[in-house]
C-alpha cells in the first residue's frame, strides 16, 4: 500500500510538473504569436502600398513630348461633384536636369463632341502650377481636374495638354492621348 502511495505521488509529481511546463510554454508561444501577427499586419500594411504604388505608376497611356514622358495613370469622375480629374505622371527622359515644367491649359473631348477646358493643371506640390529643376528619370505626379455638365460619358476621346516647351520662345506642345475610359464613382 505504502508503494502503491509512493507511486501515486511520483506520477502525480511528473504529471504535474509536465503540464505546468507546458503551461508555461504555451504563454511564451502566445505572446510569440502576439507579436508574429503584430508584424503580418504591418507587412499587410507595406505590401498594400506598394501594390498601390505600382498601380498609381502603371500608366494607361504614354506620350513623349519635348524630352518629357507623361504617363496617364487614372481617370475617375465624381458623380457628386461634376468633375473628371486625370492623373498622370511626368518624367524628365532627357540625361540633364530641366529647368522647369509647366502646362497652359488642358482639354477634352467627350463622345458627344462636347469640349471641357481648364487652367489649373497642377505639376507641383501645394495645388502650384510650375514645377522647378526636374531631374532625370524620377517620376512625379500631376492632376487635372475638369468641371463637367454631364456625369454619365464612358470615355474621353481626345484630351490635350498643352506643354510649355523648355526653350523660352518656341511654340508650345500638344501632348494627345486619345480614348480614355472614365471610373465614375
Amino acid at each position: 500500500m505504502k508503494t502503491k502511495i509512493c507511486l501515486f505521488i511520483f506520477f502525480q509529481t511528473i504529471l504535474t510538473s509536465v503540464l505546468f511546463a507546458q503551461k508555461n510554454n504555451s504563454i511564451e508561444l502566445e505572446s510569440e504569436l502576439k507579436i508574429i501577427k503584430a508584424k503580418n499586419e504591418e507587412l499587410e500594411l507595406q505590401n498594400n502600398y506598394f501594390k498601390d504604388t505600382l498601380e498609381l505608376l502603371k500608366p494607361i497611356q504614354s506620350v513623349k513630348v519635348d524630352g518629357l514622358q507623361l504617363d496617364i495613370t487614372t481617370i475617375i469622375g465624381s458623380k457628386t461633384d461634376k468633375t473628371v480629374t486625370v492623373t498622370f505622371m511626368y518624367k524628365n527622359i532627357e540625361t540633364e536636369t530641366r529647368s522647369f515644367f509647366q502646362c497652359e491649359q488642358a482639354y477634352f473631348v467627350d463622345p458627344q463632341g462636347n469640349q471641357l477646358q481648364t487652367y489649373e493643371v497642377f505639376v507641383s506640390f501645394n495645388n502650384g502650377i510650375r514645377a522647378e529643376n526636374i531631374k532625370p528619370n524620377i517620376s512625379t505626379k500631376a492632376t487635372i481636374t475638369f468641371k463637367t455638365p454631364e456625369t454619365t460619358f464612358p470615355i474621353i476621346r481626345q484630351l490635350k495638354i498643352i506643354v510649355y516647351p523648355k526653350e523660352v520662345m518656341a511654340k508650345q506642345i500638344e501632348a494627345i492621348f486619345e480614348n480614355l475610359d472614365i471610373v465614375w464613382k
